[in-house]
């Protein structure tokens, strides 16, 4: 009786619990799939601003960013960037201070490094340079590590530089366009001494050579170049005896070209060239003169400078056209036998300087009427290159130092030393420039 009543009750068990898991599977719902999490890739596009200075605010613009400032970081070599705002499609930021002037940029947003696409001169980098600092000498790395001497150079604006130097690899024109970020090779020349005259669109005539064409003035197209150039000029029956001033207008049609020999030939429409004056540089009794240095303002303002003999006597020697009238002149320094002008320049159409390098010391002569007369105002130091800024204010180079004059040259102070021999100076609009192997020195006035 009891095993009876035990098994009923056991029945009984089973069909509550079945019944509760019925009822349990009737009023069921599906379980939701888990939501499907689309992940953006960020990535840089494009910056406000290729370069800058330091300190200065550029944004990056891009897809997918972080809207979190602690989110993001920005390194130039290692060297991080002040953050200023970001969005999904824009990160602000300030330059920092960086030891070279194309340092490597990274961003990463939460750790992660980001994919860069931006496509500039400067391999998806951001040129930086020093902030400036009126009325000091500073410095800026020296890409371009110049370790010859440079001869001519043409300063276009604060931002575009060209100079010749000569190298193992030969003599070579380099250019900046972005004020000495960046150099580039613009051409090859005959000497570094050579003239050349570059245009703004990057064109120009230059003193060049190729092997199949020969030795010549050749026009260059706006990318530069020598091989790719065409052959203006060259002195017929002749040895070639150098051009070493060049000048052409902006349209490349009305110029004028200035030989070793003291040899002048003009052209009106870039291609016809007729000779206007001769030296006779090259003539017996005037054997061994030589024109080797040239300023040149437009085509109705140029200098050139060397050494003429006359009676056997070497003089400094000056062959110029001052005015749109009066064609070419010639004046040559009787007070300063056996020697020749190392260098000349003109501050503008009126006030000029020429150096004079003795075994022993420099001499400056002035000019305040274009050229017409010359007088001495200083014998000192063994100067090497200089430049005006007017008719009393120059710098001078002397090794690896720079002295300033604020009475044309009449006396000389201490101005700058660096750690380098300086190689060239130069001034325009108010910004002067030296160049030693390393670094650029600048002075904004």
């Amino acid at each position: 009786m009891k095993k009876r009543i035990l098994l009923v009750a056991v029945l009984q068990l089973v069909l509550i619990i079945s019944g509760c898991s019925s009822d349990s599977g009737d009023n069921s719902t599906p379980t939701p799939e888990p939501p499907v999490v689309i992940i953006k890739t960020a990535k840089v596009t494009s910056y406000s601003k290729n370069a800058g200075e330091t300190g200065e605010t550029i944004s990056i613009y891009g897809e997918n960013f972080s809207d979190k400032m602690s989110d993001i970081k920005i390194t130039f070599d290692g060297v991080a960037a002040t953050i200023v705002s970001t969005t999904a499609a824009e990160i602000k930021f300030t330059l920092p201070q960086s030891e070279t002037t194309l340092p490597k940029v990274i961003l990463t947003i939460a750790g992660k490094q980001i994919l860069n696409e931006v496509k500039n001169d400067y391999n998806g980098n951001i040129g930086i340079l020093p902030k400036s600092v009126v009325n000091t000498w500073f410095t800026i790395p020296n890409t371009n590590k110049t370790a010859g001497d440079i001869g001519r150079i043409q300063f276009l604006n604060n931002k575009i530089i060209y100079y010749a130097v000569t190298s193992n690899g030969g003599d070579v024109v380099y250019r900046t366009l972005d004020g000495g970020i960046s150099w580039s090779q613009w051409s090859t020349i005959s000497s570094s001494n050579s003239g050349f005259h570059a245009l703004s669109n990057g064109s120009g005539w230059i003193q060049g050579y190729i092997g199949s064409t020969g030795s010549g003035v050749y026009k260059l197209p706006d990318t530069g170049g020598i091989a790719y150039g065409t052959r203006l000029w060259t002195e017929i029956n002749s040895a070639n005896p150098g051009i070493y001033s060049a000048y052409v207008d902006d349209n490349l049609q009305k110029g004028t070209i200035v030989s070793q020999r003291g040899d002048v030939y003009t052209t009106s429409n870039g291609t016809d060239f007729i000779q206007v004056y001769d030296a006779h540089l090259n003539d017996e009794g005037y054997k061994g003169g030589f024109v080797i240095r040239s300023v040149e303002i437009d085509n109705d303002h140029i200098w050139t400078a060397g050494q003429k003999t006359v009676d056997a006597i070497k003089y400094p020697f000056i062959l110029f056209k001052n005015n749109e009238t009066d064609g070419w002149k010639e004046h040559y320094l009787v007070n300063e036998p056996d020697s020749y002008i190392h260098e000349i320049f003109f501050a503008d159409a009126v006030n000029g300087f020429v150096l004079i390098r003795g075994v022993n010391d420099s001499k400056f002569y002035k000019t305040t009427n274009s050229g017409d007369t010359w007088a001495k105002v200083y014998t000192g130091e063994k100067f090497t290159k200089f430049a005006f800024k007017d008719a009393n204010t120059g710098w001078a180079v002397l090794e690896n130092k720079i002295y300033k004059t604020v009475d044309g040259a009449t006396t000389w102070t201490l101005d700058y030393t660096h750690d380098q021999p300086i190689k060239t100076i130069a001034y325009k609009n108010n910004l002067v420039w030296a160049i030693a192997t390393d670094k650029i020195i600048k002075r904004i006035l």
